[in-house]
């Protein structure tokens, strides 16, 4: 019952392509990872979005690598971990400069366990990140990069500066 409650206040936010809070989608994605019901929220709020964008569909990618983090069985959980990889993956392909994906892949990359081998990105994805945050028109989206960033263990000293403005 709660769980219908919250995607029905999140259909406006899926209403029109552009309207998009993306505010409140990375609020959840934020949350999605601390338990299942809270990654079964964030699933539900983006399956509700009628005509995802690259980015939504990044997120969509994303939740399925989360939903690995809270299922049981081993197999099912690399199954959902690589299709949402593979998902991601192609997202940034059709869309390789899109700051907010290479936020996301790269986030995954700095918190996934290494036996997984998702971290061959990264150093592109820093290098991306880089050159577009300090022109990025969203705040929002700015502060979380600048956030995973400083704390990620990522950066070298030398990159940490440029998001410390």
């Amino acid at each position: 019952m709660l769980l219908r409650y919250i995607v029905l206040l999140l259909l406006p936010l899926a209403a029109r392509g552009e309207e998009w809070n993306m505010v409140a989608i990375r609020d959840l994605y934020y949350r999605a990872a601390a338990s299942k019901a809270d990654s079964d929220k964030f699933k539900a709020a983006l399956d509700a979005i009628q005509h995802p964008d690259a980015c939504i569909k990044g997120y969509i990618a994303v939740s399925y690598m989360i939903e690995a983090k809270h299922l049981y069985n081993p197999s099912s959980k690399l199954s959902a971990f690589n299709n949402g990889k593979n998902m991601l993956e192609n997202v940034i392909k059709n869309d390789p400069e899109n700051l907010e994906l290479r936020f996301l892949r790269i986030g995954v990359q700095a918190n996934t366990p290494a036996f997984l081998g998702y971290n061959n990105q990264i150093e592109a994805d820093k290098k991306i990140i880089r050159a577009k945050y300090a022109l990025h028109p969203d705040a929002d989206l700015k502060r979380r990069i600048r956030d995973l960033m400083l704390t990620s263990g990522i950066c070298t000293e030398e990159e940490k500066q440029s998001f410390q403005q």
